[in-house]
């Protein structure tokens, strides 16, 4: 049976037009029942990437956690929220992103992912050492709640990469120390996550997304759609047709189909594809950093050959946050300043990441300049 994607417009997160449309795009894939049971534990994981007010579009609409709480009820299964935010903690990530308000007034359980277990080997394909929080294995069913956003070091940020969550804090850190500057290597971690969470449903928040500097810092940028389906590598394969990219520019998508995945015929339901063409989408500069040089002419042309954070001392209100969040520890303070030591640096962009001024931007080297690189979407 080849796989579906809904897509129904929703043009703002006014409560009854978000649960409407969320309705829609489930009924269009067969009904909740096809995913839900009585009695199912289920677990709801949003976007919950940094503590950001919903309308800087950084996190998953609480509107859309609050219209899936009752869907799921609906059906006799029983929801509770989780996610491993990079900085924060869940509640308080959850209560600035509006989600926490929600959960309390829906009595539905916020879990914090810190009970690190290993994913059992026969779930793993290529990284036999996967940990997720031991909620996430508790779940009899996953509801995936990514949202539409820029993503500096894998293009976006949708289906499969919100599953990188699942992944109990500091535990993240030591997979980006392990993928170290080879994007691919990255990817394949996420495409193993993919395939051993298997979420029975995505529910892509594209009403409002985000552009550009992603995924923290971007613009928000009106979309006015909801996606949904049983596979978040067929909404992520969708979404690069809307915004007129080839599929395989976003590197999930190239690993998953590399390996076998993903290439059966996608049924589109709901509006057309042709129909609503995204144009004009800022794409973020992505980096380029398994140049594979030799010896000492790598470590020479390392930064000018690549992609690489930049701060704006202006805007650094000196939080020290990109300090706890970098796996090989190179951001230290240093005098009022905080400063990049390029030669650890693995170009992972969790500084950017969880930079709550917007301060670390990220540009080419001089050498890639001149060679004209950089630019996002050609993945």
């Amino acid at each position: 049976m080849k796989p579906s994607v809904s897509i129904v417009k929703c043009q703002d997160y006014e409560e009854k037009k978000v649960s409407l449309s969320l309705r829609k795009s489930i009924d269009l894939l067969g009904g909740i029942r096809r995913f839900i049971k009585a009695g199912d534990r289920v677990l709801l994981k949003p976007n919950l990437l940094y503590g950001k007010p919903p309308e800087k579009a950084v996190t998953t609409h609480p509107l859309i956690v609050k219209g899936m709480i009752q869907i799921i009820r609906e059906a006799g299964g029983i929801p509770f929220i989780g996610d491993s935010p990079s900085i924060g903690g869940l509640v308080k990530t959850a209560e600035k992103a509006g989600i926490k308000a929600v959960a309390d007034e829906m009595g539905c359980p916020l879990v914090e992912f810190n009970r690190p277990i290993l994913l059992p080997k026969e779930r793993t394909k290529q990284f036999k050492q996967l940990e997720i929080d031991q909620a996430v294995l508790d779940a009899d069913v996953i509801v995936n709640l990514p949202k539409w956003k820029t993503h500096t070091l894998m293009l976006l940020t949708l289906g499969i990469k919100n599953l990188f969550g699942c992944i109990p804090g500091t535990r993240k850190a030591l997979w980006h120390l392990q993928a170290g500057e080879d994007r691919e290597t990255f990817a394949q971690i996420l495409v193993d996550l993919y395939q051993a969470l298997k979420p029975s449903l995505t529910i892509l928040d594209g009403i409002v997304g985000m552009e550009g500097n992603g995924p923290n810092s971007g613009r928000p940028i009106p979309i006015g759609l909801i996606l949904a389906s049983e596979d978040p590598l067929s909404i992520d394969q969708i979404v690069c047709d809307l915004l007129g990219i080839p599929r395989t520019s976003l590197l999930t998508n190239r690993v998953a189909l590399g390996q076998g995945m993903g290439k059966d015929e996608i049924e589109v339901l709901g509006e057309r594809v042709e129909d609503i063409q995204i144009h004009n989408f800022q794409f973020p500069k992505l980096s380029q950093p398994n140049w594979n040089l030799p010896g000492f002419l790598g470590k020479a042309l390392k930064n000018a050959l690549s992609m690489k954070p930049r701060l704006e001392q202006a805007l650094c209100t000196q939080c020290h946050q990109c300090l706890g969040i970098c796996p090989p520890k190179a951001l230290r303070g240093d005098r009022g300043e905080v400063l990049i030591e390029y030669g650890k640096c693995i170009r992972c962009f969790c500084c950017q990441e969880v930079c709550p001024e917007g301060a670390i931007r990220i540009e080419p080297g001089w050498a890639l300049r001149l060679l004209g690189r950089g630019q996002g979407a050609q993945g």
